[in-house]
């Protein structure tokens, strides 16, 4: 079984237990061919799937989460079925975060993605073209300006997961998992959440 994850701009393939990322024109041209299920966010590749792919199979319609949440991305259901309770964090182009209890969505939120955030401040002032330090310490107030960008961007992110978490287990996936396990280090990277929760939407269609 292939499974294929495809986000605003890269494609997450699984296969035989192993995760690869890959550009979505990669994906579609070594697998068109093939039986793949998948869920796409990205609706100009979504049109290139129906055109060039005939057998992919898409999951975006199969819905089992519960929630009260409206418009909840297919790509954040799919992640949230992979955990039964905890926190699930998708570090991609924008970062999301949901709240699951005992198999309910609870809610979430989403910033834009660590690379975004980095623009915004390149855009502001060439002086806030910094890199972000995700080994920063952010117990004590920076004295250096690239220090306060790092800051500005990662303290947030820490004290609102935190505030939520509260004891829960905290999963991490996407792009930028590493470097929000910098921050956060209680957090579990898990490459697979998604897929797992693919595999359930699969075997609910196959059971009804």
């Amino acid at each position: 079984m292939i499974l294929c994850d495809i986000g605003n701009s890269r494609a997450h393939l699984f296969m035989d237990g192993v995760v690869e990322d890959l550009t979505i024109e990669d994906c579609l041209s070594r697998y068109a061919h093939e039986k793949v299920y998948y869920i796409c966010v990205n609706e100009r590749a979504a049109r290139k799937i129906v055109k060039k792919a005939p057998r992919w199979i898409d999951l975006s319609h199969r819905h089992l989460l519960e929630t009260s949440y409206k418009g909840l991305g297919i790509d954040r259901e799919a992640a949230c079925l992979g955990v039964e309770d905890g926190i699930v964090i998708d570090a991609g182009s924008a970062i999301t975060v949901d709240v699951m209890e005992k198999g309910v969505h609870k809610g979430g939120w989403i910033w834009p993605g660590l690379r975004a955030l980095r623009d915004a401040y390149a855009r502001i002032s060439t002086k806030l073209d910094c890199e972000i330090r995700s080994d920063l310490k952010l117990d004590g107030l920076p004295l250096e300006t690239c220090d306060a960008v790092s800051f500005g961007i990662l303290a947030p992110i820490v004290s609102l997961v935190r505030a939520f978490g509260q004891g829960k287990r905290i999963v991490l996936t996407g792009g930028d998992a590493e470097k929000i396990a910098a921050i956060l280090p209680e957090a579990q990277i898990d490459r697979e959440v998604v897929f797992r929760g693919m595999m359930k939407m699969i075997k609910d269609n196959e059971t009804c």
